[in-house]
């Protein structure tokens, strides 16, 4: 097929015109920065250049002066048009400049049109949208509430026997006990030393909001955990000791969960015909499983934080820390009072909605395997051709010697 049988008739937005010549510019917009004592500049691609179509028409004919004034109303419409080009055919454009129309008396019976167009494009605004890391934040700010109010509501033990007060110590003191001996990423985040609070055991015990405070406060909260482990760990290592931390205040919600689980059992058994538990007992039940509660919760407050604010780069950590923390917001929500079970379904949703929504931004994990026993940096380098990514490959699969990562299947980033 010819070139001149694939040409189109030209028209805007409906009105037809022939076309005497065009043309137009197309490319990328590109920035040169030049620097001084560099003879070498560098050119920026700040992305594709507008479209830009220049065409000389023209109108003929005994009836040229109606068609003049027909296409003369097509280009003063408001807003862009559709233009047929002979050459690019169908294209959505705005009249760049106004049409310049010329006649004259060598040429009778017809005139000129510059016409000068560019691609119309889109309008898009930003997206509104919630943020589902501060819906994450405030869900665990509501937990720390209602946490502290029904500790409040249930822990006792004024006009009480000694007893009761005695177990209550020894309860605390095993749930900072607990805390102590986990990981030492947990205590790097904590904002007191356990010793500390159990040598004031025994001035907190009675002050039931002093209680509830305290735990809820023993740890740095948010930005400033992420920030401190960090700067403790280096970008690289960063990521997996945040993620271990999380998995770490997870797993000690769950022991104290199940403790205190154990002590409202005994608790509940009081209330029955056969039941032989005392009322002091019953209450230094009472008093267990809320603290052991308000433990759990404060871990949980505490792990929903990070996870808001913590980098997730990698996809099967962030799918993992999602799974754990919204785990054990479901292992809490067993044996609490109603309005607590509320905020802890909140904050799971709230959870599952921000690691879910950020997942997309996370790399996957694939396994190789070293062609030889070899350094980490030899490994970054021919898996990436970037001998910076060491760290990341030594971090990911906790090898204790990087000068010799061994032959055999590691992880590493797709990407």
């Amino acid at each position: 097929m010819a070139w001149k049988d694939k040409l189109q008739p030209a028209t805007f937005r409906g009105v037809p015109f022939e076309v005497e010549s065009d043309d137009g510019s197309f490319g990328r917009r590109t920035q040169v920065h030049e620097y001084p004592q560099r003879d070498m500049p560098y050119a920026e691609d700040l992305g594709r250049a507008t479209r830009e179509i220049n065409v000389t028409a023209f109108l003929i004919g005994d009836d040229y002066l109606d068609a003049r004034d027909k296409l003369l109303e097509a280009l003063e419409t408001a807003g862009p048009g559709t233009l047929v080009h002979p050459w690019y055919g169908e294209l959505k454009v705005s009249l760049k400049d106004p049409a310049r129309v010329s006649h004259s008396i060598a040429n009778g019976g017809m005139c000129t049109v510059q016409l000068s167009f560019v691609e119309a494009g889109e309008l898009a605004f930003p997206s509104a949208g919630n943020s589902l890391g501060a819906k994450s934040l405030e869900a665990a700010d509501r937990l720390q509430d209602a946490g502290s109010f029904d500790y409040v509501e249930k822990f006792d033990v004024n006009s009480k026997p000694s007893a009761v007060f005695d177990d209550a110590v020894k309860t605390f003191n095993d749930g900072c006990d607990l805390i102590d001996n986990a990981t030492s990423n947990i205590k790097s985040i904590l904002d007191h030393p356990m010793q500390f609070l159990k040598d004031n055991a025994r001035t907190l015990i009675p002050d039931a909001f002093a209680m509830a405070d305290t735990v809820f406060g023993l740890f740095k909260r948010g930005e400033s955990v992420v920030d401190s482990i960090t700067s403790m760990f280096g970008g690289g290592g960063a990521s997996a000791r945040n993620s271990d931390t999380v998995a770490a205040l997870t797993s000690l919600s769950r022991t104290f969960s199940d403790r205190a689980a154990t002590a409202q059992a005994v608790a509940n058994s009081a209330s029955t015909a056969t039941s032989t538990v005392s009322p002091s007992r019953a209450q230094a039940a009472t008093n267990a499983a809320a603290l052991n509660h308000l433990f759990s919760q404060s871990m949980l407050v505490q792990a929903v934080g990070m996870t808001t604010t913590m980098d997730l780069p990698i996809y099967d950590d962030a799918v993992k820390i999602r799974n754990d923390v919204t785990a054990a917001l479901d292992n809490e929500s067993l044996a609490v009072s109603d309005p607590v079970y509320v905020v802890l379904q909140d904050a799971r949703a709230a959870v599952y909605a921000d690691v879910t929504g950020r997942l997309s931004q996370s790399a996957r994990l694939k396994t190789i395997t070293p062609r030889a026993i070899m350094p980490a940096i030899v490994t970054a380098y021919d898996q990436f051709e970037d001998v910076a990514r060491e760290g990341e490959i030594v971090d990911l699969n906790k090898i204790r010697r990087p000068g010799f990562v061994p032959a055999e299947p590691i992880k590493v980033l797709s990407v």
